[in-house]
């Protein structure tokens, strides 16, 4: 016969309990009183017992705290190095002024002249609206970015990578 269990919430004894959330807590109850409780609660690996939006935060912030290889070919999509000039092209082949264009998309005229003049980068919304309202695409798939210039820094980046060294007469 199997081993018998105490409801942590009426302290009946009991077949098999479930690990539900009763106000913040996990407990381990019988059948009749999970109903006062919401399953969700997470397991981690080291036992304890978290709230679902709690193991949600501590796998986000995992995430960020890894270090992220930036010679590894990721597939994801980036703002294309021309976006500037893409927009201006396309915007010019629909003969619409910094003006028009701004009304389409409910941007302000300032906005696109930056844009264009590569003085501002659009953030994700921006680049949709403005995808859809000239019709092209401004994100690129970024794949072996890093493969040429891996074996070109394998001893290491100096100050030297990073700055412009000026030669003596």
């Amino acid at each position: 016969m199997g081993e018998k269990m105490i409801c942590e919430l009426c302290g009946s004894d009991v077949s098999r309990t479930k690990l539900v959330m009763v106000e913040g807590a996990a407990v381990n109850v019988c059948s009749k009183c999970e109903k006062f409780g919401s399953s969700g609660a997470v397991k981690a690996k080291n036992g304890t017992v978290l709230l679902p939006n709690v193991a949600e935060r501590l796998d986000s912030r995992e995430k960020r705290r890894t270090e992220r290889d930036i010679y590894q070919t990721t597939g994801e999509l980036e703002l294309a190095l021309d976006y500037n000039t893409r927009i201006r092209m396309a915007r010019q082949k629909f003969g619409m002024t910094h003006e028009e264009l701004a009304k389409l998309i409910s941007e302000k005229k300032s906005i696109i002249i930056k844009i264009e003049a590569a003085e501002m980068r659009p953030n994700d919304k921006l680049v949709s609206r403005l995808e859809k309202a000239l019709k092209i695409s401004l994100m690129e798939v970024v794949e072996n970015a890093g493969e040429t210039k891996k074996a070109e820094y394998s001893r290491g980046l100096t100050l030297g990578d990073f700055i412009k060294v000026k030669e003596k007469k």
